[in-house]
């Protein structure tokens, strides 16, 4: 996930130019998703916001794959450690990896503000993807620090 956030952001910044009039172009075919008019003053407007959302998205995925991913690593490697009972770390593992997943979802939003319109969009990333996957996160940490705190000190190694 790292390294697909670094790939993201670089590609973020290398081809700009090319996914805003990518898209513009997809606001202008969904005309009916993002309530175009067919006033150029008003559907301009409507499209710099559809931009906007859909750049906003592409670098959420860039920040939050670096950082998710960096924590989530080290809270696995916590959990392979410290996590005595193997139901609660298999548990654990599932949680965590789904909220790994998390970052994804703002490729999903950025694709979905283009294809059903900006507030339909980011609604349907927000509700089905984002919100599921963020709490898949929040529930594997806490879990561990439950976890931690159940198993009590350890023996020190020798």
């Amino acid at each position: 996930m790292i390294a697909l956030g670094e790939t993201g952001g670089a590609a973020m910044s290398r081809f700009r130019p090319h996914i805003e009039r990518y898209a513009a172009a997809r606001v202008e075919q969904n005309a009916q998703a993002h309530g175009l008019s067919g006033s150029a003053e008003y559907d301009a407007e409507v499209r710099d916001r559809a931009v906007f959302s859909v750049e906003a998205g592409l670098s959420f995925f860039h920040t939050h794959a670096e950082g998710v991913g960096l924590i989530l690593f080290f809270a696995s490697t916590l959990v392979a450690s410290l996590v005595p009972r193997r139901r609660a770390r298999a548990a654990l593992y599932l949680a965590l990896t789904a909220g790994g997943l998390f970052p994804l979802g703002y490729l999903v939003y950025g694709v979905a503000v283009l294809e059903a319109g900006r507030d339909t969009g980011i609604e349907l990333a927000e509700r089905w993807v984002l919100t599921p996957l963020g709490s898949a996160a929040i529930l594997g940490v806490a879990g561990l620090a439950l976890a931690l705190a159940l198993a009590g000190p350890r023996e020190p190694l020798e």
